[in-house]
């Protein structure tokens, strides 16, 4: 109850407060990807070369929180995560991609919903509130950006944010 009660919380506020400012995405990327290991997951991170380190505009507590609601999802449903960075014109786009079970394509809109869980076939985590991916979506609308799902081809899920540089 208590999980829940705190996630709604954060859903509700969303990311007030917290003032936007250049942020290295590669070292934002590399914190969230170790964070996991204390969980024995391991996260590969593939950055695309770059002339210069990227740096973009966020408010970093709220992305890193976006990002890491995609990658417990992923953990929940899969063994092997895999964090892909690069830019695209002028958005910079984050693919967090896994081997798990995936979400159906008629069911992809309704995870965003809050408080919408899946079924119980893919969803044996009693401990989720089914708002991770309505907050990761969110703060990264926040940001002047969007996240999109679709087939990984690893088998499972890639959940892709992609914002503005």
């Amino acid at each position: 109850m208590q999980h829940m009660l705190e996630d709604y919380l954060a859903f509700a506020k969303g990311d007030e407060g917290e003032v936007a400012s250049p942020t290295h995405l590669e070292p934002l990327l590399r914190e969230i990807a170790e964070d996991w290991r204390i969980y024995d997951i391991k996260i590969e991170l593939k950055m695309r070369k770059q002339d210069k380190e990227l740096v973009v505009q966020l408010k970093r507590q709220a992305f890193k929180r976006a990002v890491t609601n995609l990658v417990s999802n992923a953990a929940r449903f899969g063994t092997h995560i895999v964090i892909r960075a690069a830019t695209e014109r002028r958005w910079v786009r984050i693919e967090v991609n896994d081997n798990g079970t995936g979400i159906p394509e008629n069911e992809r809109d309704n995870v965003f919903r809050p408080f919408y869980r899946l079924d119980h076939a893919r969803n044996q985590d009693a401990s989720s509130t089914g708002l991770g991916m309505a907050i990761a979506r969110d703060i990264v609308r926040g940001h002047g950006g969007n996240i999109t799902l679709g087939d990984s081809s690893m088998g499972g899920l890639r959940a892709v944010i992609s914002i503005p540089l």
